[in-house]
């Protein structure tokens, strides 16, 4: 039969055991997976727009230093869908006050239809 002290000693162990485990997360997380480290200044990633064609499935336009990409974008992958090209800075959707063009007109203009 177990007395007292048995089960305080397996308390005991049983905290100090999620302590360490609680440790390492630490650990990793601010070691492993630092998304605010050096590289993250680097990197300019924005994200122009997107719009959702089906559940879980979008179309989206991403801006990456000063290249324009068109995604699609899954549950499962990201594919490449078009660089998209002759876009300036200065587009209405980046000017404060001017209206916004839509995702459809946005991406009639930049596949050349009309």
């Amino acid at each position: 039969m177990m007395n007292y002290w048995d089960i305080v000693k397996v308390f005991l162990i049983l905290f100090l055991m999620l302590g360490v485990m609680y440790g390492m997360l630490y650990l990793l997380k601010k070691y492993f997976f630092s998304y605010a480290g050096r590289n993250a200044s680097s990197l300019k990633i924005n994200v122009m727009a997107t719009q959702t064609i089906m559940p879980k499935k979008f179309i989206s336009i991403v801006k990456i230093d000063d290249k324009i990409y068109l995604l699609g974008v899954s549950e499962n992958s990201i594919n490449l869908i078009d660089k998209l090209e002759g876009i300036p800075d200065d587009t209405p959707a980046n000017l404060e006050g001017a209206e916004k063009p839509n995702f459809l007109q946005l991406l009639k203009k930049n596949m050349g239809l009309r």
